[in-house]
């Protein structure tokens, strides 16, 4: 690991803020390392009075230094970049000190002439680059005079164009960002361009007493200079760009190291929560070198939002602005408050833990829920806000929008229509969910029946909906597709079909025709004597052993029941619909006395007719045993 008192152990040193890639000094330090392609630095001048040994300036110089790491061709190659804001501690005027670079890639490395390409004026003197512009109205607020208090910003920005790294050199007062310089390293192209490192691992190439690190300080301007502070009020505050937005350094010292400029007397104590993040406060009076705020009092905030597009968060009470759906801020350990600034809700309460990340999570700030009713399970619909589509093939979608008024436009479902229930606009803070009404566009479909008594009533049940007629056709309505229907009529009556599937393409319907019969309906029974005629309603039935089984209208009929010997019967029999009617009819013999005839005597002096048949019946009865007992014989033989 490196150690960053190596070089400046107490004052005079270049104070202000640094990150040195390492947590502190001792056993319990710990190296770390990364990259960005940004950093910048704030100075909120409240008041400055200096004095600069060797010279009348009042002078002072708000230096930002970083390292810039581009790798090619399996090699490192590493330079040193210096933005410098000058403010005249006297006059108030504002200079803008300089864009440098130094080739730090070896320890024999030196700047080559071409090798990098900035401003026209600029100067490459043995092994620097620098551009320092003069007064004029090339670039606002050049030689101007700020009033304090005062806000100053740097910035240093790392990217390729084309394939070839550059590093923009830019302030802040207050108006907007200027870029004043856009310094390119030709000889790199196609390099892998890393940003800004940060590592405390191991020393720049250049010299063991080099780092990379990244600083912003405050120190007397000029080479080599060193001020004097005589009554000074800044804070100063160092931040990185994590990709989403610009987030106070993980660990911060009080002083820089790999410049030669410096300042005295001066207290760098952590500031009193003038910021959301830590920053430094420097006032006049002794002070001494060391670590301004590390991982033992300073947590991070990790906050997840609904939307990709910028946004702000108000982190007690002050603005952080971030992009892409999160942000990650460096914050003092303890509690804290935030607003997603816009949103309806979107606060929250939280405590940051030293060392520790506390996850926020507002992803359903400013939520929104279409919900529809009446389509088709997995029919795809959608809505368009403000120009953004939203589908699906579910029962909703939902959106997360910022406080304000939207277009709502909707997209058209074939066969279908909205009922009604379809704002044109949407107002946040208000409703949080709009319901959507389908409803199936729907053509004529003539249904016909036949065998039903003229102006009996019967009906047809298409998917739910039910339509009744007395006469003899009916019209339902069905959508596209097919519908399941049912039909009926009073219970005696059986239609065929009674149930199916009404069919309707591209709007033309195939008309349904329905065949009503009587429902069947039986009298059954028996009647003894089996050979007995019986009848019903005048048909004479045919009987099987004395049974019969007639199927009739329902209704009530007359039915006689008769056999030779036997007393008539008829009765009055009730056929109901669907049922069998049962009839078991016996019938009573006649009872007239029988006639004995007359003794009739044979003329001829014969015998009685009695006695003649005995006489014939014994004769008979002799000659059957007489055959038997032969055949008898005959057979054991």
């Amino acid at each position: 690991m490196i150690n960053p008192v190596q070089f400046y152990t107490r004052e005079p040193a270049p104070m202000g803020v640094a990150d040195f890639g390492i947590t502190g000094q001792g056993p319990g330090a710990a190296a770390y390392e990364y990259s960005s392609p940004i950093f910048q630095g704030q100075a909120v001048v409240r008041s400055m009075s200096v004095t600069i040994s060797g010279t009348t300036s009042k002078v002072t110089a708000f230096e930002l230094n970083a390292v810039l790491y581009l790798q090619r061709n399996g090699s490192n190659y590493t330079y040193w970049i210096q933005n410098g804001i000058h403010l005249d501690a006297s006059s108030h005027e504002f200079t803008i000190g300089g864009a440098y670079v130094w080739n730090f890639s070896s320890p024999s490395a030196k700047l080559s002439s071409g090798e990098v390409v900035g401003a026209a004026g600029s100067i490459l003197s043995g092994d620097t680059y620098y551009f320092m512009p003069g007064c004029g109205p090339t670039f606002p607020g050049q030689c101007s005079t700020l009033g304090l208090p005062t806000t100053l910003l740097g910035r240093i920005l790392s990217a390729t164009s084309s394939g070839t790294p550059y590093v923009d050199y830019q302030y802040n007062l207050g108006s907007g960002w200027v870029t004043y310089d856009n310094v390119s390293f030709a000889h790199m192209a196609g390099a892998n361009d890393s940003g800004f490192r940060v590592d405390g691992f191991v020393p720049t190439p250049i010299s063991a007493g080099l780092y990379y690190d990244t600083e912003w300080d405050w120190v007397g301007a000029g080479g080599g200079s060193g001020a004097v502070d005589q009554g000074s009020d800044i804070d100063l505050s160092l931040e990185l760009w994590n990709g989403h937005n610009y987030q106070a350094v993980p660990t911060a010292w009080n002083f820089g190291s790999n410049t030669g400029e410096t300042s005295s007397n001066v207290s760098d104590l952590l500031a009193n929560a003038s910021t959301v993040e830590p920053a430094a406060d420097l006032a006049s009076g002794p002070g001494s070198l060391g670590v301004l705020y590390n991982r033992s009092s300073v947590g991070f905030l990790n906050l997840t939002v609904p939307t990709t597009l910028p946004a702000t968060v108000l982190v007690d009470g002050v603005p952080v602005s971030f992009h892409g759906g999160w942000a990650n801020v460096t914050l003092d350990a303890g509690s804290h408050a935030l607003y997603l600034q816009n949103f309806t809700n979107a606060s929250d309460s939280f405590e940051v833990g030293a060392g520790a990340t506390t996850f926020v999570n507002l992803t359903g700030a400013g939520r929104i829920a279409f919900t529809e009713s009446g389509l088709p399970v997995g029919t795809a619909w959608g809505v368009s806000v403000n120009g953004t589509p939203l589908s699906s093939a579910r029962s909703s979608v939902v959106a997360n929008l910022p406080n304000g008024t939207y277009p709502i436009l909707y997209t058209a479902v074939p066969g279908f229509y909205r009922t009604g229930s379809d704002p044109a606009t949407l107002t946040l803070p208000g409703t949080s969910s709009i319901a959507i009404e389908f409803a199936p566009f729907t053509y004529g479909v003539t249904v016909s029946e036949s065998g039903l008594p003229a102006s009996s009533p019967w009906w047809v049940n298409a998917s739910g909906t039910l339509v009744q007629s007395s006469g003899t056709t009916l019209q339902v309505f069905a959508p596209n597709g097919s519908t399941p229907f049912e039909a009926g009529a009073a219970y005696e009556f059986l239609g065929t079909p009674d149930q199916g599937t009404i069919r309707v393409t591209s709007g033309i319907a195939t008309p349904v025709q329905i065949d009503f019969a009587y429902r069947p309906t039986f009298i059954v029974g028996t009647v003894v004597p089996a050979d007995a005629l019986v009848s019903i309603g005048g048909n004479v039935l045919t009987l099987s052993g004395g049974a019969f089984n007639d199927s009739v209208i329902p209704g009530t009929y007359a039915m006689n029941a008769s056999a030779s010997g036997y007393g008539l019967v008829s009765m009055s029999v009730i056929a109901t619909p669907g049922n069998v009617t049962w009839e078991n009819i016996t019938l009573s013999a006649n009872h007239t006395a029988p006639v004995n005839p007359p003794t009739v005597q044979s003329s001829g002096g014969g015998i009685p007719l009695e006695t003649a048949v005995a006489i014939i019946v014994g004769v008979a009865i002799v000659g059957v045993a007489a055959v038997y007992l032969l055949v008898r014989r005959r057979g054991v033989g």
